[in-house]
């Protein structure tokens, strides 16, 4: 009996102990919960000091209206209103397909020709022209996707004119030209990555197909050209071939130089027996009478063939009548115009025939070194960069506004 009364005590002291215990920590509590009503308190009284400056000095109402107010509504449409811009970009080139190399223009190691940069550019203007525009709206509906899919401060109006389509549409794409590497970097924006992408793919497909229609007309004005300059040669060989022959044919003679030829031959042979004939006769009058027959008969023989050789060398080079040599020269300078005629002819020939294989097959292609790609992420409008280049504008203003104030303000003292 004794040992059960002694027991209550015991557990009523550790209840006290326990008591004790929890009495610091419910003053800690309502400390805590004290600070954390003061702190929101002076927070209270702070945002209601900055209200209270910002709507009642003449200073915080210019700063809200001027920076303040508008930076939130720039805010508020970048991060709940603004349409998102998709991305698709392409890096691409142009290969002349010529013979003499296979080499890609702009990836050679000895630079960029003046021609691939020359290609380049106008594939680049070609791009961003009218034409483009045109295409691609008829092929995807371009301004309907400007006009239905994006917010109404993004999106082209739909009372926009074709220049403002235009403009709009070359504010959405962007090509430059790598000086480096001479390909072309294609960055096109749209308000759904699907269609950036299909968008991309159709203007390489046009621009491809462009390509090729310059390079055949080149080719095919080259080949006109080519053809007229063959017809010209053609003409100028049938008529230096006619005058051939009708020299030929007033003078009776195949080849005047032959003839000359045989004519020299007939003088030497003359001249030969000529001398034989003076030597002979010297002879014969050292024994014989100068009335002799035989020295009569070789002094005409002699006579003769001094008159034969006069007749022969007139015909080669009698200046009162048209010589054998007036003949070959007019004769040399009609068939020196005849071969010049037949080689331009035949030049002409060949480069028809080049030109024809040249113009039948592909001389440039557009070599896609980036492919297009569907972005998962948008790209536009980068929204921290937006709101604090307008931030900073709008500080700008307000400072230029102070300024302004206090310079009417300082002339009105």
């Amino acid at each position: 009996m004794p040992d059960t009364i002694q027991a209550p005590p015991q557990e009523d002291q550790s209840l006290k102990n326990e008591a004790l215990l929890k009495k610091p920590d419910a003053k800690s509590g309502f400390a805590n919960t004290a600070n954390t009503f003061k702190s929101k308190l002076d927070q209270l009284q702070l945002a209601s000091k900055v209200k209270k400056t910002l709507l009642t000095h003449q200073t915080g109402q210019w700063f809200t209206a001027i920076v303040l107010l508008p930076w939130v509504i720039c805010a508020l449409y970048f991060n709940l209103v603004a349409s998102d811009r998709y991305v698709s970009e392409a890096s691409f080139l142009i290969e002349r397909s010529d013979s003499g190399g296979g080499a890609i223009e702009g990836l050679s190691l000895f630079g960029v020709t003046p021609q691939a940069s020359n290609d380049q550019r106008i594939l680049e203007t070609f791009i961003q022209s009218p034409d483009m525009l045109n295409f691609l709206d008829q092929e995807l509906s371009l301004k309907e996707h400007y006009i239905e899919s994006a917010d109404w401060i993004s999106r082209l109006s739909p009372s926009a004119s074709q220049e403002d389509f235009l403009a709009f549409y070359r504010s959405h794409i962007r090509v430059t030209y790598n000086d480096t590497n001479g390909m072309l970097d294609m960055e096109v924006q749209a308000f759904e990555p699907a269609y950036a992408k299909q968008v991309t793919d159709l203007i390489l497909d046009k621009s491809e197909v462009f390509v090729n229609e310059i390079s055949h007309n080149m080719a095919n004005e080259q080949l006109k050209f080519v053809r007229s300059e063959v017809e010209l040669a053609e003409k100028r060989l049938k008529d230096f071939t006619r005058r051939l022959l009708n020299f030929q044919n007033e003078t009776g003679l195949l080849s005047v130089e032959e003839q000359g030829a045989a004519l020299s031959g007939i003088m030497n042979e003359l001249q030969a027996e000529l001398i034989r004939s003076q030597t002979e006769i010297q002879t014969l009058t050292s024994y014989l009478n100068e009335n002799s027959a035989q020295v009569t008969a070789l002094r005409q023989r002699i006579r003769a063939l001094q008159s034969q050789i006069t007749t022969e060398k007139d015909k080669l080079v009698d200046s009162r009548t048209t010589s054998l040599n007036d003949l070959a020269a007019q004769q040399q300078e009609l068939q020196l115009d005849l071969d010049l005629a037949t080689q331009a002819y035949t030049s002409a020939l060949v480069a028809l025939e080049s030109t024809r294989t040249e113009a039948s097959r592909k001389l440039k292609q557009l070599v896609v070194v980036s492919s297009p790609y569907q972005a998962e992420d948008a790209k536009y409008p980068r929204v921290a960069y937006s709101l604090t280049n307008i931030l900073l504008i709008l500080l700008m203003l307000f400072a230029l506004a102070r300024m302004i104030r206090a310079t009417v303000k300082e002339h009105r003292d």
